[in-house]
């Protein structure tokens, strides 16, 4: 790599961190008032969790769709058409306030999902960017942009609140506008490589024709989008779970409602602190020990919470799951670009971020149920059923890549093979 080339990659990952802070601050707020919302306007309360689902039903709707436009279109178009529509969303947003509709406001949340799904792509988008020895350090770093949001988003969504004043919750919601149109500026500075799509190429000579389809099941079936794809869901599905009703769990225990906010703010920084070591783990140790350390982490954190319900071991667990959801996401993030070729990222990538979406909308809708049936303890002895599934997932890989069949490559030839 030239010397021009390595200030572009290193350039282009800041930009990249930067844009990821600007995308999780403005979904931490959204999520933060989202509920809040939904019980001042909705018609029941039970619908109040209603435009937090719907956030993540639009990210998940559209994680598919937002890898295909970006492949004939390219990576910055996406990202900034997604940062366009949380503008559109915070607009949406605030007049909805005003004239409490509470499915206008559901329609905003919807809106906002599709900028959540174009940025879940700043993370491939560091890959493509960097050298192969210094892939893994950049999904890595690209994360680590959500300790500045951890950090600085209470503190100016409170300026926000401030601001507008009287007018109930629409500080917020400009706050997300104003996150949404910065979000531009570092995104106008990108400089990510794009190649025409295979069926433009196909155009040219009819001898790429043949090559220009991707055989969606032979993607399906490879050990490594397998054990890449349930390990990224599967973390997400358990981190959700749990996060989701924690707040009301500490509330529950008898603490106080700015206790329930410290220990999520805990938790959110350690999802993202591992950042800055978790790729250089991955570098030294390979995917498949640090999604391991992740489980065992996981682990740890459920029985620390079944184990007392304590102040100290609330921050202690939801600590603990945020540094387990780091391991495993980036991890299996990494594990999933040995799954697919070129022409193949778009739908790899997309059906990836829909599944991971999916299991988010599901946690999220059951969590507050299952907390109000079972109980915290019981919530989390159900980790160990899921975590379980995932280790033996795992070993089924190892085992696939270590014992090969006679003539057949781990990964078909046509990963390694150019267009």
């Amino acid at each position: 790599m030239t010397e021009g080339l390595a200030r572009d990659y290193k350039k282009n990952v800041t930009l990249l961190c930067i844009c990821q802070a600007f995308i999780l601050s403005s979904s931490m707020t959204l999520i933060t008032y989202a509920v809040l919302v939904g019980q001042m306007l909705a018609p029941d309360p039970k619908w109040a969790t209603v435009p937090m689902a719907t956030s993540v039903l639009g990210a998940a709707l559209m994680a598919l769709p937002a890898s295909y436009f970006m492949k004939y279109f390219g990576r910055q178009r996406g990202f900034q058409f997604g940062a366009l529509c949380a503008t559109v969303a915070g607009v949406i947003a605030i007049y909805a306030l005003y004239i409490q509709s509470f499915g206008l406001f559901c329609l905003a949340t919807l809106l906002h999902g599709i900028y959540q799904a174009f940025a879940a792509y700043y993370r491939f988008a560091a890959m493509e960017v960097s050298p192969p020895d210094f892939q893994k350090q950049g999904i890595s770093l690209v994360l680590a942009g959500g300790i500045i949001a951890a950090l600085v988003t209470p503190t100016i969504t409170g300026f926000y609140n401030d601001a507008f004043g009287p007018f109930t919750f629409a500080g917020p919601y400009a706050l997300v506008v104003t996150l949404s149109i910065l979000a531009h500026l570092p995104m106008g500075l990108l400089k990510i490589p794009h190649s025409k799509p295979v069926m433009e190429q196909a155009e040219k000579g009819a001898g790429q024709k043949a090559g220009g389809k991707v055989n969606i099941m032979d993607i399906i079936r490879r050990p490594a989008f397998i054990c890449a794809m349930l390990n990224a869901s599967g973390s997400y599905f358990l981190m959700s779970f749990i996060m989701a009703a924690s707040p009301i769990a500490v509330v529950f225990c008898g603490f106080e409602n700015a206790d329930a906010a410290t220990v999520i703010q805990v938790h959110v920084l350690f999802m993202f602190i591992p950042a800055f070591f978790t790729g250089t783990l991955i570098a030294r140790f390979g995917n498949i020990p640090i999604i391991l350390i992740g489980m065992l982490l996981y682990a740890i954190a459920a029985a620390i919470a079944i184990y007392d319900v304590e102040l100290t071991n609330f921050y202690l667990s939801l600590g603990l799951l945020g540094i387990a959801w780091n391991f495993m996401f980036t991890s299996s993030t990494s594990l999933l670009a040995e799954a697919y070729s070129e022409k193949e990222k778009a739908f790899t990538q997309g059906i990836n971020d829909f599944l991971v979406y999916s299991m988010t909308a599901t946690a999220s809708l059951t969590s507050g149920y299952v907390f109000a049936t079972l109980g915290w303890s019981k919530m989390n002895m159900m980790s160990y059923s899921i975590l379980a599934v995932l280790f033996v997932v795992t070993l089924w890989y190892v085992r696939q890549t270590r014992q090969p069949s006679a003539g057949e490559e781990t990964i078909p030839a046509a990963i390694t093979e150019g267009e």
